[in-house]
């Protein structure tokens, strides 16, 4: 193996190559642009923590925001705090300024952590699991509506009793991961 092979494995990366004939196996440095690949998708998930998480989640609300408009809504006694992170984020590649008007923009999401349990609904960050919640409720709304048609043989038949009895069980579990994951939001 030669030196910049152990470099690369030490490092996590390199690729594990094995030939099909003679099974023997052969670590092949990833290639510069891979490596530089991920090497930034490393460093964007080890910045995006704490006041940084704060600023990119402000962002990604707002579609583009200015420093001084993110030091107002999170209450940092700084700008140059807010500039400091916004550049963190910059080098990362996450956001980017237009010049136009000082804005910063996302560039590229990133579903890290919590981030990766809500989805983007216009300006609103939405948990995951509220779209499984709206679903159940329509089932709950189906079932109440089938239930006034059909009358008592509906609601009294064990298979319309087990569907009840699942929506309600699923409801109550995604009421809960949601309320959960929006008290781990970054605000």
């Amino acid at each position: 193996m030669t030196p910049e092979a152990r470099k690369y494995k030490k490092e996590g990366l390199a690729i594990k190559f094995v030939s099909s004939k003679s099974k023997n196996e052969t670590l092949l440095p990833m290639s510069d642009p891979d490596v530089k690949a991920q090497k930034k998708k490393d460093n964007r998930e080890k910045v995006l923590h704490g006041k940084t998480l704060q600023v990119y989640w402000y962002i990604l609300s707002h579609h583009r925001a200015g420093v001084r408009e993110i030091q107002k809504a999170l209450k940092m006694v700084s700008s140059g705090t807010v500039a400091y992170q916004l550049d963190k984020l910059m080098k990362a590649g996450i956001i980017s300024k237009n010049d136009e008007d000082g804005k910063y923009y996302v560039l590229e999401g990133v579903k890290k952590g919590v981030l990766g349990f809500y989805f983007r609904l216009g300006p609103l960050m939405i948990p995951r699991y509220s779209l499984y919640l709206v679903v159940n409720m329509l089932g709950i709304i189906g079932y109440i509506f089938l239930a006034r048609i059909y009358g008592d043989v509906f609601i009294t038949h064990p298979a319309s009793l087990l569907f009840l009895f699942f929506i309600i069980y699923c409801t109550c579990v995604f009421i809960f991961e949601s309320m959960k994951i929006w008290k781990r939001k970054p605000t």
